[in-house]
């Protein structure tokens, strides 16, 4: 893999990682609309990291949901529950109300599943597992 990539990959990992610990920080201040958005971003970080490490390019645009499930479910990974999630944190992200509506157990459920979902989708990189069929 060139230098170059691996770079690309470690800046949106790194991204993913400060967008999580800005949603803790948004999280002990109750500003749950703020940490779900940033929680969004940091699984979209972490998406394209992948994205560029199986493809050895960056997305042309967004990544579309066939794209995502390729990506996501394998024989070896599936992915099925991470699209799911991805899915509906979309949902809840671009739905106001759903917003309004949130409690404060429910995002840290919603938290503690995006990092289940990071650690995951990083160990696929660093195993080099991701899309093995």
């Amino acid at each position: 893999m060139k230098d170059r990539t691996r770079h690309t990959i470690n800046d949106y990992y790194q991204l993913s990682q400060y967008h999580m610990k800005l949603a803790y920080i948004m999280r002990k201040h109750h500003k749950f609309k703020t940490s779900l958005f940033l929680c969004h971003s940091a699984l979209i970080a972490m998406i394209r990291a992948m994205y560029i490490y199986e493809n050895k390019s960056r997305p042309d645009s967004e990544i579309s949901l066939i794209e995502l499930l390729l990506l996501l479910h394998t024989d070896y990974n599936p992915g099925l529950e991470i699209m799911v999630f991805v899915g509906k944190l979309n949902y809840i992200v671009h739905e106001t109300e759903s917003l309004e509506a949130l409690k404060e157990k429910e995002m840290d459920r919603l938290m503690e599943k995006t990092e289940e979902i990071l650690t995951e989708l990083c160990s696929r990189m660093a195993n080099g597992t991701s899309t093995e069929r």
